[in-house]
Order: structure tokens, then C-alpha cells, then sequence
């Protein structure tokens, strides 16, 4: 990606922007690039606010949220966009990003990114990136934009434009910013439909279990909740924020009215500076409701046999996958205990130096779905999950996040998560079968897991 040196104008001056702006555009064909990032520092503002006000005020329903502890990216609109299906999906998208990101002309501080959201199974589902025409990342107090545009189609000033409508939202955000609705006083429904199947599947994993044919099988149950007046898309995400803090907070949409959020504690890659991360998360027990309470369970997670080997069988899938690629991971000797608010769980972090670079959708496609989300073997989990689970999980349990320039980006697993769709929302929760397990206590499983959406809907 070629990059330019820093801009220095008066953002104020509509005429100098248009003067320099045109030069970037110049530059940038004479280079033999198809797109533009100006990069633009902003005052201190809440990435999330920022985000809701430009989709207000451009009418873009497009957008990626994510936000982990450190850094906040949100975007919106798209200037080049990919939808994709079938079994190349992953390397379709690093095409694609490949494509366009090496085509970008960026003016610093611009870190132009590409965003993907894949479904869980290839054939269903959405599987897209896109090249935003607004991003926002903030890191401690610094708080960056980038705008894009296509230079084929794109004048100075569309780009201004662009920018004006940044000052919009801030001034909108600032004067008027939106409140945050309380939670919904959401009770569980009756589940008696979904609790038979559950309990009946379960029932059969461990028959197969027993007969070896797996050594694992994560299932998950379905919830639809349905709110007359509809469901606030951004009410839940700062719900969300404040209550799982120490969780990835995300949201991705394509078509007004239909987003896919949540609060996942688990990283599935990350690649940054040579060094590849990912989380190994399986085991589970709720929060007790007093420090003793918490306590003894704590122990009960850490100490049980069941959960230790559950949680073993991710961490060897994840150095197996890894030694494919030549990495050697380095593996903490335990375990530690990741607390949420409804639920902890036992937690290995992997690193693995790169022997060579590679691109971090390859890391993807190597590591989804892990047993965490599917099952061991990954082919015949995936083969009775087909059979089991009469629901499709559309962007549950998937990989969603984000592509640098230079191949490198993080992904997070979309668990914990809800499908908003008008006046519905779909839940998801899944539980990984292995022997010993217990179906009532995997049910049981499964409802902790809902309460991170319920406790959060607006």
C-alpha cells in the first residue's frame, strides 16, 4: 500500500482541502491506485456515538463495531464491497483484500482496514468485507478517522462531503447525545420445545461418544424473542459495554434493521508484529451469587476432570493446526479462570512466533471452527451438527473482524450474540458434549449463556 506524507491544512477551508485533496487524488493515480484514505485526527470522542451518528445522518446501514480493551474500531458505509459462499469463502475474501488494499493510496494517520463477517457452515449465510468509506479507531485517549473513496467515481469534494458529514455527527453527538435505554425486563419464555431436542441431542452425542466416533460435540439451542416496539440496536450495545467490559464487543450489519451483536469472550487469531494469538475457551460454570458461592464454584470449574479434558482437546487443536504452519506455540502450563458476569471459564492464551508471514484469513481457515464451537474430529462433529441441531446458525459461533494492509488483522468468535431482525431477536448458546457430561447440567449450561443477550436487550 503506498503512503503519502501527513496532510497539514486547515480543515476548516473547504478551498485548501480541495487543494490538497486533489493532489492526494493525483498522486494516487499516477501510482496506480484505486482508492484513497485521508487520515484525520478527531478530538476525544466516543467511537460508538460517532459511529451512530454518521449512520443517522448518511442513511449507510453498513457497519462493523468492535471494541476490546485498548483499542475501538467502528465503521460504516462501504466503498468496495465482496459477498461470498462456498468452501473458498476464506480465500476469496484474502483475494479480495488483497486486491483492494494493496490499491489504496493512504494518507497518514489513515490505517485504512477491510472487515469481514463470515456465517458459521459455507453454504448459508453472510460472508462479506468491505472497504468502509468512514473508520474510526481509538487507542487510550487518540481517536483517528479515516475516510475512503473510490477515485474513479469520487471528486474533492464528495470527499468533502464526506467529511462535513463527520462534523455533523459530532456536533450532533455532543449537542444531543443518545441516551442509553435500560435493559428489557425480559423473562425466559417457556422452552419446553427447545429443551426436548436439546435434551435429546445431547442424549445421542454421548451414545456417540461412548462408541467413538467423536471426542466431542459442541451443541447449541435456539431463542427467539419478539418486542412489539422493536429492539435498540445501539441501546444494547452500551448495555453490553458496561456489563462484560472484559469481552469483545461487537456489531455487524448489512441491511437496516438486521444486526448481529454480542459480548464474545473469545479471540479466535490475532496477528501482529510476527507473532500469532488465540484463545483456547472451553469450560464453564455460572457466577455465584456470594464471594463463598463463587468461590467454591471457581474451584469446582478448575478441579473437574470433565472440564479439563474439554478444554485440553481445544488447546491441542489449536497447537496441532498451528505446527501445520510451521509455528512452534508457546502454552501456558494451566489454564486460568476468565471471570464474566453471569458465567466463568477456563481460558488458555497460545502465542506462536511466524516462521514467514501469513495472511491472517489463512489463519482463519485453518482454525474455524474449533472444538470449542463445533467438536472433535472437525468433520464428523460438523457432519451430525448438520443432523442434531434442526436450526441454522447463521452468523453464531462464525469468525468476524478485520484485515490490515500487510495481511495481518484479528478475528473474534461470535458467540454470546443475537441476530436483531425487526421486532425479533434470535439467541444462540452452545454447551460442548464430551463423556461424563450431564444433560440436565448442559441445559443448564446453555440458559447461563442466554442471560448475557437477555440481560442486555433495549
Amino acid at each position: 500500500m503506498p503512503v503519502s506524507l501527513p496532510l497539514t491544512f486547515d480543515l476548516a477551508s473547504e478551498s485548501e482541502f480541495y487543494t490538497q485533496v486533489s493532489a492526494g487524488m493525483q498522486a494516487a493515480q499516477q501510482a496506480n491506485c484505486q482508492f484513497l484514505s485521508l487520515g484525520i485526527s478527531l478530538p476525544t470522542v466516543d467511537p460508538l456515538m460517532l459511529l451512530a451518528g454518521l449512520m443517522q445522518v448518511s442513511g449507510e446501514s453498513e457497519h462493523f463495531y468492535l471494541e476490546q480493551a485498548g483499542e475501538i474500531v467502528a465503521a460504516c458505509g462501504a466503498v468496495a464491497t465482496r459477498s461470498v459462499q462456498g468452501h473458498q469463502r476464506f480465500g476469496e475474501l484474502q483475494r479480495f483484500s488483497e486486491q483492494i488494499l494493496s490499491r489504496v493510496w493512504a494518507i497518514a494517520p489513515a490505517e485504512p482496514r477491510l472487515f469481514c463477517q463470515f456465517s458459521f457452515w459455507d453454504h448459508l449465510g453472510s460472508n462479506w468485507g468491505f472497504l468502509p468509506r468512514w473508520q474510526v479507531i481509538q487507542r487510550l485517549d487518540q481517536v483517528w478517522l479515516t475516510l475512503s473513496c473510490a477515485l474513479e467515481t469520487s471528486t474533492p469534494h464528495r470527499l468533502w462531503q464526506d467529511w462535513q458529514l463527520v462534523q455533523r455527527a459530532l456536533t450532533h453527538i455532543l449537542a444531543d447525545p443518545p441516551p442509553c435505554p435500560p435493559p428489557l425486563a425480559i423473562a425466559l419464555p417457556p422452552l419446553t420445545e427447545q429443551y426436548g431436542q436439546f435434551i435429546t441431542s445431547v442424549q445421542q452425542a454421548l451414545k456417540l461418544l461412548e462408541e467413538g466416533d467423536l471426542e466431542k460435540l459442541v451443541l447449541a439451542a435456539a431463542l427467539t424473542l419478539e418486542q412489539p416496539q422493536g429492539f435498540n440496536w445501539l441501546g444494547t450495545l452500551q448495555n453490553l459495554r458496561q456489563q462484560y467490559a472484559n469481552c469483545y464487543i461487537f456489531s455487524v450489519g448489512q441491511e437496516r434493521q438486521q444486526v448481529f451483536l454480542g459480548a464474545s469472550p473469545e479471540r479466535l487469531v490475532k496477528i501482529a508484529d510476527g507473532v500469532l494469538c488465540a484463545d483456547a475457551l472451553a469450560g464453564s460454570r455460572p457466577r455465584g451469587q456470594t464471594q463463598q458461592e463463587d468461590q467454591s464454584l471457581r474451584n469446582g470449574l478448575y478441579h473437574s476432570p470433565k472440564e479439563r479434558y474439554e478444554h485440553q482437546v481445544i488447546v491441542e487443536f489449536l497447537c496441532q493446526t498451528l505446527q501445520q504452519f510451521g509455528m512452534t506455540c508457546e502454552v501456558p502450563p494451566k489454564p486460568h479462570i476468565l471471570e464474566l458476569s453471569h458465567i466463568q471459564h477456563l481460558q488458555t492464551l497460545i502465542q506462536a512466533p511466524l516462521p514467514q508471514p501469513i495472511h491472517i484469513l489463512q489463519g482463519v481457515a485453518a482454525l474455524h471452527p474449533t472444538p470449542a464451537v463445533a467438536g472433535y474430529p472437525a468433520s464428523r462433529a460438523q457432519d451430525w451438527l448438520r443432523q442434531l441441531e434442526p436450526f441454522d446458525r447463521n452468523g453464531y459461533a462464525a469468525p468476524l473482524g478485520w484485515v490490515t494492509p500487510s495481511g495481518e488483522g484479528e478475528f473474534i468468535v461470535g458467540i454470546r450474540s443475537a441476530h436483531l431482525q425487526g421486532n425479533h431477536a434470535h439467541l444462540f448458546a452452545g454447551a460442548g458434549i464430551v463423556k461424563g457430561s450431564h444433560p440436565e447440567r448442559e441445559w443448564q449450561e446453555i440458559l447461563w449463556k442466554f442471560q448475557t443477550m437477555i440481560s442486555a436487550l433495549a
